[in-house]
């Protein structure tokens, strides 16, 4: 829409400038080309009509000149959508918000994994903080399409109101046609890898208690010597 508005503005413009110019310049000349147009209009477009019937004619025309320019009008006027969405269900003590891309890409990858779906194109917008989805989606043609839209919009609304915790603004639009496909199987969703466990440490063995190391008896022990014998002869000791 803003490259239309930009097209039709810089159209419109230099129009203008061309004839504003002229009329400015020669504004007795603008007048008889203007004159010279009406005439061509009533002696070649409106030469077969009545006059009642011209008076129609122009009053369709007019009827669909007002109609196209209002309809300009209204597209540039209305309110376009907000590209962010205020998530409502968090509940701290500041306002967080989510992007239209990011609600488009997190539905379109839950009903892509659905049984049947062969290919779907989510459109979110935000209204007064809510969110508008709308969605087309091409499923098999061995699929119950009113069962297979009901579930895509219930998995539509489970991921907007569960999962990313937004308030919807009007029950998700549904668009399901048919398409020469081969059967999809129900694709996993992805998981997020977690990181491998740390290996088991093997198990630390018990010691056992410290033996006190095996000390041989002193070998230095004194060897008994019996007593003296009393009848032994006392030693002779020299003069």
């Amino acid at each position: 829409m803003n490259t239309f508005n930009r097209v039709f503005v810089i159209a419109m413009l230099g129009m203008l400038l061309v004839v504003g110019a002229f009329a400015l310049v020669t504004p007795a000349g603008f007048l008889a080309l203007m004159q010279a147009i009406a005439h061509w209009f009533r002696g070649s477009v409106f030469a077969a009509y009545s006059d009642t019937g011209r008076v129609l004619v122009r009053l369709i025309l007019a009827i669909l000149w007002v109609a196209l320019i209002g309809l300009l009008l209204w597209w540039e006027l209305r309110r376009p959508g907000s590209r962010t969405i205020e998530i409502t269900r968090y509940t701290g003590g500041s306002t967080i918000r989510i992007s239209t891309e990011a609600v488009q890409e997190k539905v379109k990858e839950h009903v892509d994994a659905i049984a049947g779906v062969l290919e779907s194109r989510v459109r979110a917008t935000g209204r007064n903080r809510a969110v508008e989805l709308k969605l087309d989606v091409s499923v098999t043609k061995d699929v119950d399409l009113v069962a297979k839209a009901e579930e895509i919009a219930a998995v539509t609304r489970q991921v907007a109101q569960d999962q990313l915790g937004l308030r919807l603004a009007s029950k998700p639009q549904v668009a399901i046609k048919a398409k020469a496909g081969r059967p999809v199987i129900a694709k996993p969703m992805p998981v997020q890898e977690q990181p491998a466990p740390a290996p088991a440490l093997p198990p630390t063995p018990i010691l056992a208690e410290e033996e006190t190391p095996y000390l041989p008896p002193a070998a230095t022990e004194m060897a008994h010597t019996p007593p003296p014998d009393s009848n032994d002869p006392e030693p002779q000791h020299p003069a």
